[in-house]
């Protein structure tokens, strides 16, 4: 298990550990996130549909990975895809399949009743960044980046993220941010909406999300229930048109030759 969950305050956190691997997203820790989700929604879902439940069991959940350092470089948060899995995935059909199980773990985070906050302490590559920004809030240390670097391996966004950096920045900065592969800092990052709140070090990263549950649970869970279920639009729906659409253009660069040749490098073969 690679996942550790806690549970303190009505807050339930889940933090990604597997330094070895700079805590890279592979089908391994894809198919535990999964399960984790599903049962936090089937937990929720009492509150979602009866009116008369006024309280979750959660009141928020913290996606967290523990930093890896090395050196005196910065620290790696989620170095996107773990390459070694990924290169066992041999056909367009795998690498999709692989790819919609991180979509549909970003759609059900977008859908869950609860406010999802992204706790970003080191640099969120490829999949990484796609992943935080699933969450509704993403905080991060100063020293965090998002580097926007999937086609700098053959691929594009894989975990149908594309349109949802396209509503959070816009389609001319979503389009700069891609095609160009940016790598943006964190101060950077915040100018442009993608990270909410900037803590200068780790331990004020934990006083800020110690401030941030506490805005939330001083209001109302279902009016906080509501207010996201508009803010989401199109991204509650489970299985979008616009998600599959994309999950079908990413299958078509699964092991074609620029992608194939990436892994080759990467493998030493």
């Amino acid at each position: 298990m690679y996942i550790s969950v806690q549970k303190q305050d009505s807050v339930l956190t889940w933090t990604i550990r597997r330094p070895d691997r700079l805590n890279a997203l592979g089908p391994i820790i894809g198919a535990e996130l999964l399960e984790l989700v599903m049962q936090l929604e089937q937990e929720l879902e009492p509150f979602r549909t009866d009116p008369a439940i006024e309280e979750p069991p959660y009141r928020g959940l913290i996606l967290r990975a523990d930093p890896v350092r090395r050196g005196q470089n910065p620290p790696i948060w989620i170095a996107g895809g773990d390459l070694k899995e990924l290169a066992q995935l041999s056909s367009p059909a795998d690498g999709r399949a692989y790819a919609a199980e991180w979509a549909q773990i970003g759609l059900i985070l977008q859908g869950l009743p609860i406010p999802v906050i992204a706790a970003i302490q080191g640099a969120a590559i490829g999949g990484g960044a796609e992943l935080a920004l699933a969450a509704d809030v993403r905080l991060a240390t100063a020293e965090s980046s998002l580097h926007f670097k999937q086609l700098e391996v053959g691929l594009a966004t894989g975990y149908a993220s594309c349109q949802r950096l396209v509503t959070l920045v816009g389609q001319a900065r979503a389009t700069d941010l891609l095609l160009r592969c940016r790598r943006l800092s964190a101060s950077e990052a915040q100018s442009l909406g993608l990270i909410n709140d900037l803590a200068a070090d780790d331990t004020e990263l934990e006083t800020l999300l110690t401030s941030v549950m506490h805005d939330f649970k001083r209001l109302s869970p279902r009016s906080l229930m509501i207010q996201k279920h508009m803010l989401q639009g199109p991204f509650v729906d489970k299985k979008p048109q616009w998600a599959d659409r994309e999950l079908d253009l990413f299958q078509q660069l699964w092991m074609h030759p620029a992608h194939e040749r990436f892994l080759r490098k990467f493998m030493g073969n």
